[in-house]
């Protein structure tokens, strides 16, 4: 084996995903860490090779299991995060600010926002002291404040005294959710800091110098000299290309960023270090430095980039590999490209071996892996001495396109190996494919490169003349225009991004698996390409059958009811047992965007792509305003309202209705009396409200939905109360299995009357932390099993011949 790297870091890979999913723990690796040591010490000696390759490849599974368990799993007995708890609660603490405050702009205007957020900044910290009672402990750990105020005056480095509100990070509530836990998690940060006041945030000392203020000194230095230089709309495009800020960049560009795959142009990546270290080789080319000067310079540049972004691990890789590739210019030695990949990896794994798992890392190196592997087909070169001799004698015009078509031909090429490859992991993470990027992603690359170009030579030149810096400040301009232009034109494509609810967690481990195994067969044993594209046909042919084998539920088995967290808000997925299903409301207080994640996370981790029905209880916010949202990623047979849905006009309304008729979806409505045809053994009914509807507010109006199966009941009232809820209450009373709390649990529905008037086993209420403290408690009178979306996640109900059970996600 010519790249020992290879096996070594695939060994250290192996070890953390042990840990990880085994929870290996403290002593084994260690005690097989000695072993391996010992015997391979004894292998050496008798020179038994074979056997000592593998004795260290197993320590070296076994360091790299103990650097996991000690990122992952071991913290102190005094991080901050063991005085805080799942709940909010107010805390003093004492800390070092990393960074200077970052500012948060308030979300654009929203007809579906319930209200409008204001502007804040995000405060990074690394916890010194924490008070108890009058005291101050020691304590550890790091945390991200938000501080809801314009600005913050504090520097980085600087010691603060911070009051505030903190909690644990929250995990998950609905299955498929993004975990953010986790992700705080792999950066040994457990804790959320908030609070409303800047005066909050209390000075303690002047900055104390080291390594990371200095960096943190040169960002907020040269974002000012970006933001000098350059236009107020390209100003916030430079500084997420060049130092990875992308909090000021506009959020529909940025979602229309990552809607058409082509994020990788924006966020810092290899990409960004490859075309500045590229224009630094060549300016000292062009001023004849020696090669050897020149690898130096490129190191040094290397490094201190990757120190100026904060060490995204992407960046990190692409360090490596320059600085390996610049030491080999420096030793006159070869470099080979798999090791050099390995080592990037063996360093960022190192680093922070939570890496490993997040696909920001993942996709990276797979990038690179596949250009490896390709860059022989793309090397193109005429083998014949004498075709050879005739194409250099041809015109240079001829030359330069025939080049030209080639280096164009092979950019498409290696773009569409790379969408191939990343194509599975990224509809499983993002569960999103976007065939624009094909398309865009060359061209784009190349005007990111001008702009990245322009930018180094802006922050160079402009500390001494702004007026030399002028016309690189112009082409900087001109690209990140033409870029931004690029992106929105690519995200208006028809077909340009589909949303998938993706393969799952085993298959996508198969497929690169198995693409790991080709990639080698072909390459090392010559196997010709088609025999592996028939190897990985047939394992995505496995992937199709057993995802349509798994959604085609039988006949009569069950009726599936789940209550999704969305905080103060309602939506409730019904699926039926003949196949067909329903969503009851789609909407949260606050962000819409947040309801339409939750519930998509929720449809996607089922596999399902196209609802049958939606139906909205009534015109709150609360209840629908993520329903537009969800129309752009779901394909909808049907949205039903009540009869009185659109008879008061607003913002949020008129946004509704426009969205579902862009979608050209049928619009109708539901009264009492109506019934849904779902089956022969299921039924429908609509209660709630007649034609007419009441006088009231709108939550008097919400249609109540009452669906009977197998002999069981369930009851969806939305945020039914007075006068409409005195109406439903007057009608013989109904003996319910499962009832929805009206209006989220709240005293204003009367739960006590309602509750006695259904006479529910089962209660589930669907609202955010502060509605638990509303009445809910009056529901255990009735003896009722109660649920509460805020603190159980997601309540999934399983209604069969057997009887009906509930089951929390958390």
């Amino acid at each position: 084996m010519n790249q020992p790297l290879v096996l070594i870091a695939g060994a250290m890979c192996a070890g953390m995903l042990a840990d990880r999913y085994a929870a290996i723990g403290l002593w084994p690796p260690v005690l097989v860490l000695a072993v391996s040591l010992s015997a391979w010490l004894l292998c050496w000696r008798r020179r038994w090779e074979l056997a000592g390759s593998w004795l260290v490849l197993l320590a070296v599974a076994a360091l790299g299991a103990r650097l996991h368990d000690a990122a992952w799993n071991r913290f102190a007995t005094h991080d901050i995060a063991m005085s805080v708890g799942e709940t909010s609660q107010p805390i003093a603490i004492e800390a070092c600010t990393l960074d200077y405050p970052i500012a948060l702009p308030p979300a654009p205007q929203n007809a579906l926002q319930n209200f409008q957020q204001e502007g804040a900044v995000r405060l990074p910290l690394r916890i010194t002291a924490i008070r108890a009672g009058r005291d101050w402990r020691p304590a550890v750990g790091s945390a991200s404040l938000l501080v809801q105020a314009e600005s913050l005056n504090v520097r980085a480095g600087e010691r603060v005294r911070v009051y505030c509100q903190a909690m644990r990070i929250e995990s998950p509530a609905n299955p498929g959710e993004f975990d953010f836990a986790a992700q705080g998690r792999s950066e040994r940060t457990l804790v959320s800091l908030r609070t409303g006041f800047a005066a909050c945030v209390e000075s303690q000392g002047k900055p104390r110098f080291s390594l990371w203020s200095l960096m943190a000194e040169v960002r907020r230095y040269v974002a000012r000299n970006l933001a000098a230089q350059l236009s107020p709309s390209a100003a916030p495009l430079a500084d997420a290309l060049l130092l990875g800020n992308r909090s000021e960049v506009d959020r529909r560009l940025s979602e229309e960023f990552v809607q058409t795959g082509l994020v990788h142009l924006l966020a810092i990546s290899g990409l960004h270090l490859g075309v500045l270290v590229g224009v630094v080789y060549g300016v000292l080319r062009l001023c004849l430095f020696s090669p050897k000067t020149i690898a130096a310079a490129v190191i040094a540049f290397a490094v201190s980039y990757m120190l100026l972004v904060d060490m995204r691990p992407p960046v990190v890789r692409a360090t490596v590999l320059v600085v390996v590739f610049s030491l080999g210019m420096l030793v006159e030695r070869r470099v080979l490209p798999w090791n050099t990949l390995a080592a990037a990896l063996l360093v960022v794994v190192s680093w922070n071996p939570a890496d490993l798992f997040r696909v920001g890392p993942q996709l990276s190196f797979l990038a690179v892996a596949v250009l490896i592997w390709l860059a022989p087909l793309l090397a193109w070169r005429i083998a014949d001495p004498l075709d050879r001799l005739i194409a250099e004698s041809r015109p240079w015009q001829v030359r330069l396109l025939r080049g030209g078509i080639y280096s164009i031909g092979g950019a498409y090429l290696a773009g569409l190996a790379i969408w191939l490859v990343a194509l599975p992991l990224i509809a499983s993470r993002f569960h999103l494919i976007s065939p624009a990027a094909l398309l865009y992603s060359p061209p784009l690359m190349l005007v990111t490169s001008i702009a990245l170009a322009a930018g180094l030579a802006v922050c160079v030149v402009s500390p001494f003349s702004s007026w030399l810096a002028y016309p690189a400040a112009l082409l900087c301009d001109g690209s990140l225009h033409w870029l931004a232009v690029g992106v929105s034109s690519a995200d208006a494509l028809p077909g340009g991004s589909i949303w998938v609810a993706g393969p799952s967690e085993w298959w996508t481990c198969g497929w690169y698996l198995l693409l790991a195994c080709v990639a080698i067969a072909v390459r090392q044993w010559g196997w010709p390409l088609i025999r592996g594209g028939a190897i990985l046909g047939g394992w995505c042919a496995l992937g199709l059958f057993v995802a349509i084998a798994s959604t085609g539920r039988a006949a009569d088995e069950e009726l599936r009811c789940t209550f999704v967290s969305v905080g103060h808000g309602t939506s409730v997925f019904v699926e039926f047992p003949d196949g067909s299903n329903l969503l009851y409301d789609c909407g949260r207080l606050g962000s819409p965007r947040r309801a339409t994640e939750s519930v998509s996370a929720l449809l996607w981790s089922r596999g399902v792509t196209h609802l049958d029905a939606v139906v909205i209880s009534h015109a709150d916010g609360d209840h629908y305003n993520g329903v537009p949202g969800l129309l752009e990623r779901f394909s909808v047979g049907r949205v039903y309202v009540s009869p009185v849905m659109f008879e008061r006009e607003s913002a949020g309304l008129r946004f509704l209705r426009e969205s579902i008729a862009a979608a050209e979806i049928p619009l109708a409505t539901l009264q009492a009396g109506d019934r849904l045809a779902v089956g022969a053994d299921v039924s429908v009914f609509v209660l709630h409200p007649t034609a007419r509807g009441v006088l009231g507010s709108d939550n008097a109006n919400s249609l109540v939905l009452l669906i009977e199966a197998f002999g069981r009941r369930l009851l969806l009232p939305g945020d039914l109360e007075t006068p409409g809820l005195e109406g439903v209450l007057r009608e013989e009373p109904i003996d319910c299995d499962l009832v929805m709390a009206p209006h989220h649990g709240s005293a204003g529905s009367d739960p006590a009357r309602f509750l006695a008037w259904s006479n529910p086993e089962i209660v589930v209420v669907s609202g955010s932390v502060s509605d638990r403290q509303r009445a809910t408690a009056q529901t255990i009178d009735f003896g009722a099993q109660v649920w509460h979306t805020a603190k159980s996640g997601s309540v999934t109900v399983r209604v069969t011949d057997y009887g009906i059970a509930a089951f929390p996600y958390k």
